[in-house]
């Protein structure tokens, strides 16, 4: 609940260091309807990841130079390999999963290997797990992390996990991974990824 002492009324001029927009941001939420998608497209991913590595600024830097910086790859399908969960009874929070993925590109051909773990940290409202992984490409390997919302995950919402590359042409770069579900009717599911280091 905002401090009674610091809300602006609607219709307002902004106090000095506040932009207007953010006034108004309040009025996007709950609106009823939501996209049917949130994917991020490959180039955003990439700029995020280029700002994260200290290589981009938006307010200075040419956006092209940026993306020439970095690493994008793009249109992966990731698939369930292997996974176990130990649940201890509990059939929700503090569950936590083992796997295995392969990531397959375009062709159909497995480009990569994703071995990790997900906890579970609560079950409701919504799902939230935390996911540590270390992924291995033929050129190198890179490690993800992050907290998840996998309720929106099962919405059709994409997710954002972060990523510290650890050897080859990954090593020493930084970037994010998006994942979203692709196709709910295979079992298991299949999930679309891209990720993107600088």
């Amino acid at each position: 609940m905002p401090d009674s002492e610091t809300s602006v009324e609607a219709g307002a001029t902004a106090p000095e260091g506040l932009d207007q927009r953010a006034l108004d941001s309040g009025k996007l939420a709950f609106q009823g309807r939501m996209p049917a998608s949130s994917l991020v497209e490959p180039r955003d991913l990439a700029l995020a990841a280029a700002a994260a590595a200290g290589v981009y600024d938006p307010a200075r830097d040419s956006a092209e130079d940026a993306l020439e910086r970095c690493i994008i790859v793009e249109n992966l399908t990731e698939v369930i390999e292997k996974m176990a969960i130990h649940d201890e009874g509990t059939h929700g929070a503090a569950a936590l999963a083992e796997y295995q993925d392969g990531f397959f590109d375009a062709d159909g051909n497995r480009v990569g290997t994703v071995t990790g773990s997900a906890r579970v940290l609560s079950m409701a409202p919504h799902m939230w797990q935390y996911h540590r992984s270390r992924t291995e490409f033929d050129g190198g390997t890179f490690e993800t992390h992050g907290v998840i919302d996998g309720t929106a995950i099962l919405h059709g919402y994409t997710q954002i996990f972060q990523l510290t590359g650890t050897s080859g042409r990954f090593s020493g770069k930084v970037g994010f991974m998006t994942l979203t579900i692709d196709d709910p009717t295979q079992r298991p599911p299949r999930y679309r990824t891209s990720f993107a280091m600088a």
